[in-house]
């Protein structure tokens, strides 16, 4: 596939990312920083066209025979938490099934990965989430992925493992598959594990349930926000794109975690 010019890819018009040093790009800026300060989550509807959502759901519908299947109960954190006492947040283990295409199973000409790699996307992200730097994740196989989750299949309660993960939704369940989080229950400088055990035990009441569309691009606080997907209902997949960045270059995710995937990878 050859390259596709970015406003084809991105209404521009809406979002003027490529336009930072100007008044509406600034205005774009600052919505955000209102927006991720107040609820740690920043949803822009439309930001890709619709023609081109559809032909980023057929790229990852062809990596659904290649992708690992998880299956197993994991912890909000990036341990498994046994040394922890029993009943404590850290140890709790939440279900997660899904299909995951990992970073180096997507093709370098598709739209998917076009749009992550785009420079001045990284610089829109860098500006509004205040940060100095911004690197793209160096992971082989979790800086971009894609989740395919189909019928019964679910995230658990989970805390991003680097600065940032940005999701672009490109399709919905029938049913189910509903995004929750608990903006900003913990800080860089303390875990508030009794305010984890509340959204744990009352999501219904701790919990935001935002509505997002297909197309959708979000700048999302999951590092410091804890959040899950629940658990899809009907034949069509939920499909999400996610874009993993970080404040340190060169960061790449836990190996003890790589290891697992692959011990998932279909046997072809």
């Amino acid at each position: 596939m050859m390259s596709q010019p970015m406003d084809q890819i991105i209404d521009l018009t809406r979002y003027p990312i490529d336009q930072l040093d100007v008044e509406r790009g600034q205005e774009l800026v600052a919505t955000c920083r209102e927006a991720l300060e107040n609820r740690a989550l920043c949803a822009l509807p439309g930001f890709v066209f619709p023609v081109v959502v559809e032909k980023m759901v057929d790229e990852a519908s062809v990596l659904l025979p290649l992708a690992v299947r998880y299956d197993k109960p994991r912890t909000a954190y990036d341990d498994d938490g046994k040394t922890w006492p029993e009943d404590h947040p850290r140890r709790v283990a939440h279900p997660c099934r899904y299909h995951q295409a990992l970073n180096y199973q997507i093709p370098n000409d598709s739209l998917i990965r076009q749009l992550y790699l785009w420079e001045p996307l990284s610089e829109f992200l860098r500006q509004a989430l205040c940060y100095d730097r911004i690197y793209r994740s160096a992971c082989p196989h979790l800086a971009l992925t894609v989740q395919l989750s189909g019928n019964s299949d679910t995230n658990g309660w989970h805390f991003d493992g680097t600065d940032a993960v940005f999701p672009l939704l490109l399709q919905a369940p029938l049913a189910g598959g509903q995004f929750e989080y608990a903006p900003y229950v913990r800080s860089e400088t303390g875990q508030n594990y009794e305010g984890v055990k509340r959204v744990f035990e009352q999501p219904e009441n701790f919990a935001l349930r935002p509505a997002i569309a297909p197309g959708a691009f979000a700048l999302f606080k999951g590092d410091l926000s804890l959040h899950r997907v629940t658990r899809v209902e009907g034949d069509r997949r939920r499909i999400i794109a996610l874009f993993s960045y970080d404040r340190k270059p060169g960061t790449v995710f836990p190996q003890s975690y790589i290891d697992e995937l692959h011990r998932q990878l279909p046997r072809l």
